[in-house]
């Protein structure tokens, strides 16, 4: 008899929202869950705060990280891609119900037992309005009867910038100063390149010899490495009546600022208090009772300025504007230049959040085996709270230049704000299940229905996004679920679910939808011509269909009623009274109902040689029904357009993964691979018809970048004496040109450089293709483990992502290495890059043509890092049984280490950070205890 496993843990417990339910004497490979799972174990191995960053390697999950900042460095994260261009937001449930981004995002490692990708077409289905975009199925750790013990982990480490791009220094910033304003006086000498420069031979020589001033405002601002510590204590045992499992944890982080933490300053700082009970009873031998808590409070502190904007002003404050401090003592500061990076960390004070949050989950089983073997009913309830409380002490500071007050700021004293709520949700979630598993000969029956519903009110202040939201604060929707599988023989498997959810967001007659699916496996190594076979030691093949929907729309709710928004004034009389009144937002559409995924899936999972296992995934995402805005209205309709279920996205990929683990002697060795590429094309979005069928964005992926086509620089040649483009130059709409500008191409041949010439430039910011290596070699208690990550198949419009390390001058801003081959003609001063240019000419005016949407700016976001490199040692037991301790392990590891990528080889730009906080490499050592 084999024994009893968790069979609806990897196949129903997605399904039915609880997570303890057993199926009997079914072999794990015939009833195995379509989705990758990574334990917490490996998730620690990655010493980061949010867990996000530490899901590198699940197979059909990318991972983009968008910061490094303490405490808001959250990856964006996407299932099998994107597969709609309306809200992709995949859903998160722990421990059997939902929960939000953020409570996810603060987890403890130490507190998971595994974060699964649930993906394939039949366990979506069963999530209803959940299901369309994937989930992650997060299970946190239980006791388990054991002796009693007791596991210490320590980690500590030092973390650093991955990459900063830094501006010129005064030197350089100076002198090709003078290039851009020599260039804006073009017009003025006659279309002829003079030299008119507003630095003279004297500056350029004090700031090049140190004696003008050069301050590096990164240097200034920020210190080479920040701290960061964890440390946890798990205590598990229990017996066949009752089990626990308790979960201590704390951790710290600090920021990259160069300042102390003291009553009037602070650096970027978060700190992490958890606390999670998990409690499993057995009684009266029918009944299984759980019982979980989890607590955790965040305290966060910064500066009191606006972190993306200190950033922005470290890059585009220039070298040379005035010393930290001025002649007089004081803060310097202009009015150009108001606001002193230094001075805005050091002389405003800090702000500071306070957060608190409890999951409490309530589970009850009933084993109903008098009434017909294998029958049983499970109950769960669950509280999940949410608030955050703020803070601050502030101050402000004079502005001085050469001795002078520069603004009517004035120094105060620092002043304690007190502490005031700010924001909060609560959600309330209940699953009853009832639930079937059985065999019968060759024949396994396993059946579970189940009733889900949900009441979630969240603070206005966080329901902003789209018509309709800010009060309506309540969230309600329900789910009932149903899947049913049969298996023979180990052999033929046939899988039916089906799912009925219903939603507050739409009109009686449309709140409910019906999400069918089907599932057929055959898992060929069990037939008699492969069993014994050597060289394939498992073979499946598979194929799926199913549907699940999305009720969230990112552009609102409530769209079948009518909302109005204030307008005016308008002037009536003769006096031009000022009046105000209502307008329609929209035209209310009472058949809007949700979004719909068709989803196919089919694969083979196959293990040769008994080491080498390998998955490989086909899938194709039709979505249906998305809301849009519906623009294809005749302009006789007269009215605000109504928003419908119109819009259609095709999501087509595959996945392969393979490992293979072995021994040579007493060497142990693991390699392995994983590829995911995923590409949409919008079918059809109710775009209203360009001029130009290359302009379109639809039959495009979602978010292409959409320009002009970059056709190399204007020469000198392009032009008449009296600046006019020579005959037969297409003339741009952009705005006024000359030598050294940008050209671009006139897709329609008519003469002339409009909005009608502009076509897709570039591929969005999502990746298409997600890949990773790992590999492990263990000999003898000593291991080295490392892996590697990469992306590739997205572009970086450097105009959006990195703008102050982009466009020179323009808007008193500074000047960065990427211009440093401008196109420039100044034969008296010996510059002449016509031929070699690599960057428009320079300019201190806003020049619209150079600085619109182009492919010149779109650059590869491709890149391969070695996410971690780990090196442990795991001490022999013999050596440690006389200290009474089960199991010690050190270690060192290294996140982050090495990055390979275009934009950073040839910009100095991270492809995932390229501007503001950047994110970290990390070098930490740790050890593990065991008692």
């Amino acid at each position: 008899m084999k024994k009893l496993f968790k069979y609806i843990v990897a196949a129903l417990g997605p399904v039915l929202g609880c997570y303890s339910l057993y199926a009997q004497q079914v072999d794990t490979s015939v009833i195995r869950r379509q989705g990758s799972t990574v334990s917490g174990a490996t998730l620690a191995k990655t010493p980061v705060p949010n867990i996000t960053n530490t899901l590198y390697g699940l197979q059909g999950l990318t991972v983009q990280q968008t910061s490094g900042q303490p405490g808001y460095d959250a990856a964006n994260l996407y299932i099998r891609g994107v597969g709609t261009y309306d809200n992709a937001a995949l859903t998160i449930y722990v421990d059997g119900f939902q929960t939000t981004s953020t409570y996810f995002q603060y987890l403890s490692p130490a507190e998971i037992e595994s974060v699964t990708v649930l993906k394939d077409p039949v366990t979506l289905a069963t999530f209803g309005m959940r299901g369309s975009n994937g989930v992650l199925w997060v299970v946190t750790k239980r006791g388990m009867v054991s002796k009693p013990k007791v596991q210490v982990n320590v980690v500590s480490g030092i973390q650093q910038a991955l990459k900063i791009d830094k501006p010129y220094g005064s030197y350089d910033y100076a002198r090709l100063y003078n290039e851009a304003v020599s260039n804006d006086n073009y017009a003025l000498n006659g279309h002829q390149f003079n030299w008119t420069p507003t630095y003279s031979d004297a500056q350029l020589t004090a700031y090049k010899n140190g004696t003008g001033t050069n301050v590096d405002w990164h240097d200034q601002v920020l210190k080479k490495s920040g701290l960061y510590s964890d440390a946890n204590v798990l205590f598990s045992g229990g017996d066949t009546t009752t089990k626990y499992g308790f979960v201590f944890d704390y951790m710290q982080q600090g920021g990259l600022y160069d300042v102390k933490n003291t009553a009037s300053t602070s650096n970027a700082f978060i700190q992490r208090y958890t606390a999670r009970s998990n409690l499993d009873f057995n009684f009266f031998k029918i009944f299984e009772a759980k019982v979980d808590l989890g607590g955790r409070i965040e305290d966060r502190r910064y500066p009191n300025y606006n972190g993306p904007g200190l950033w922005q002003n470290m890059a585009a404050y220039p070298s040379n504007i005035y010393p930290v401090k001025d002649v007089s003592g004081a803060w310097s500061g202009t009015t150009v230049y108001p606001a002193n990076p230094v001075a805005s960390l050091k002389g405003l004070g800090w702000v500071s959040t306070h957060d608190r949050t409890l999951q409490a989950n309530f589970n009850l089983k009933e084993k109903l085996d008098l009434v017909t073997p294998g029958l049983y009913l499970n109950e769960a309830v669950s509280f999940n709270t949410w608030s955050r409380t703020s803070a601050s002490r502030t101050a402000t500071y004079a502005r001085f230049y050469n001795g002078v007050q520069t603004t009517t700021d004035k120094t105060t004293d620092i002043v304690s704000n007190g502490t005031s709520a700010t924001d909060q949700y609560d959600w309330k979630q209940a699953n009853f299940t009832a639930g079937y598993d059985r065999r019968f000969g060759l024949h396994t029956v396993s059946a579970a229905v189940n009733y889900y519903t949900s009441n979630y009110m969240v603070d206005a202040t966080l329901n902003n996004i789209g018509y309709n939201t800010i009060n309506n604060i309540y969230y309600h929707n329900e789910n009932a679920a149903g899947l049913i599988r049969y298996a023979y023989d180990e052999k033929y498997l046939v899988d039916l679910g089906f799912g009925l959810s219903g939603s507050d967001n739409f009109a009686p007659g449309h709140r409910w939808g019906f999400y069918p699916s089907i599932q057929a496996a055959w898992v060929i190594s069990n037939e008699d011509l492969l069993k014994g076979n050597e060289v394939v030691s498992s073979l499946k093949l598979r194929a799926a269909a199913g549907q699940s929907g999305n009720d969230q729309s990112s552009l609102g709710r409530y769209f079948y009623q009518q909302y109005y928004s204030s307008i005016g004034p308008y002037y009536t009389g003769t006096a031009l009274t000022a009046n105000t009144g209502v307008v329609p937002y929209y035209t209310a559409n009472p058949n809007i109902s949700a979004e719909k995924s068709t989803k196919y899936d089919v694969g083979v999972d196959a293990t040769l040689f008994d080491h080498l296992s390998i998955v490989l995934d086909v899938f194709e995402d039709k979505r249906s029904g998305i809301v849009t805005q519906n623009n294809n209205l005749m302009a006789t309709y007269g009215a605000a357009l109504p928003f419908s279920n119109i819009g259609k996205v095709t999501n087509r990929g595959y996945e392969v993964s393979a490992t293979y683990a072995g021994k040579a002697g007493a060497v142990g060795y693991t390699v392995g691979a994983m590829a995911a590429y995923a590409q949409n094309k919008i079918n059809y979005m109710s775009e209203i018809s360009p001029v130009n069928a290359f302009s379109a964005k639809t039959g495009r992926p979602i978010n292409s970048v959409i320009g002009f086509k970059a056709d190399g620089f204007y020469q000198l040649t392009d032009f008449n004496p009296d600046g006019s483009l020579k005959a037969g130059e297409p003339v741009p709409t952009t705005g006024a040109v000359q030598p050294g500008d940008l050209k671009y191409a006139d897709l329609d041949h008519n003469g002339v450089i409009d909005a009608n010439d502009v076509t897709k430039i570039g591929n969005p910011n999502v990746p298409t293709l997600n890949y990773t290596f790992t590999a492990g070699v263990n000999y003898k208690g000593l291991d080295l483990n490392a892996l590697f990550q990469g992306l590739a198949g997205n572009n970086i419009n450097l105009l959006t992502a990195a703008y102050y390390q982009t466009v020179a001058f323009v808007g008193n801003i500074n000047v960065y290495p990427i211009a440093r081959n401008a196109w420039a003609y100044y034969p008296g001063q010996g510059i002449d890059t016509r031929a070699t240019a690599d960057y428009p000419r320079l300019t201190t005016q806003s020049v619209a043509n150079n600085y619109a949407n182009s492919s010149f700016w779109m650059k590869k976001g491709a890149f391969l890092r070695l996410r971690n490199i780990e090196l442990g040692y795991n001490l022999p037991a013999a050596a440690l049984q006389h200290m009474h301790i089960d199991k010690l392990r050190i270690y060192v590891n290294a996140i982050n280490p090495v990055s390979w990528s275009y934009l950073g080889k040839h910009y100095n730009m991270d492809p995932e950070t390229p501007s503001g906080y950047p994110e970290l490499k990390s070098y930490n050592a740790g050890i593990s205890l065991t008692f």
